[in-house]
């Protein structure tokens, strides 16, 4: 088993290299986080569109619940599996490698974060809120991470290491999502000003908490949290 881990490895000799270099990686190795890896990106924007779009289909809050709480399992199940046995390890990172990052070859990744965060925010959140914490995932977070990789190393950079030019990203494109969003419904133009700028700033310095918390659980819960308790103070019946 040793002779062959080395080749799903983040190695720390690739750590210096421009960002580009790593947007289209071959399968021989995975990703570092500090490339650009589109295909993650991709799949992580598409992925919470389609659970935004299938939420407000129609499908009721017992379902969305209970077919995020099936694919969860099912989730946690495989993730526990290949962490335990190489051979399940290795074949779930030849189908998924082209996602994956190379430090999660030996720890959970992040799909069930991301899993559990809808699933609370479905749950426990009306269904404007929860669909828009979701977008906040989906498209916030991937811009943040572009604009951090290729502009960060230009600016500051905040305690736990994001840069603030990926934070600005990040708030900003939630500022667009939210002004289409709040737009859309039948809100007071005041109202959807407000929340607008402050499910932004929310959603964009989620990531920002000082616990150890994995992106993908921290932005939709806190930014949910946040426009639920602003709604319920504006007076914005969701």
């Amino acid at each position: 088993m040793s002779d062959r881990r080395p080749r799903f490895s983040d190695s720390s000799a690739l750590s210096n290299r421009p960002a580009w270099v790593g947007a289209f990686r071959s399968s021989g190795r995975l990703h570092l986080r500090q490339d650009l890896h589109l295909l993650r990106k991709l799949w992580h924007m598409v992925m919470g569109l389609m659970m935004v779009t299938v939420f407000l289909s129609g499908l009721s809050r017992f379902y969305s619940v209970l077919i995020l709480g099936s694919v969860l399992g099912l989730c946690l199940l495989v993730e526990t599996a290949r962490l335990r046995i190489p051979s399940v390890n290795e074949a779930v990172i030849r189908f998924w490698g082209p996602i994956m990052r190379g430090n999660e070859v030996d720890k959970m990744s992040g799909t069930p974060f991301y899993l559990a965060s809808a699933l609370l925010a479905v749950g426990l959140f009306p269904k404007p809120i929860a669909a828009l914490s979701l977008l906040f995932l989906a498209c916030g977070d991937p811009m943040a991470s572009l604009f951090g990789i290729l502009y960060g190393k230009n600016g500051p950079r905040w305690a736990n290491g994001k840069s603030w030019i990926g934070t600005a990203a990040g708030i900003l494109t939630c500022m667009v999502v939210g002004a289409i969003f709040w737009n859309a419904l039948p809100v007071k133009a005041w109202q959807a000003w407000l929340l607008t700028w402050i499910g932004a700033i929310a959603g964009g310095m989620a990531e920002l908490v000082p616990w150890e918390v994995d992106d993908n659980f921290a932005i939709p819960v806190i930014s949910g949290f946040v426009l639920w308790i602003a709604c319920l103070l504006l007076g914005v019946p969701v």
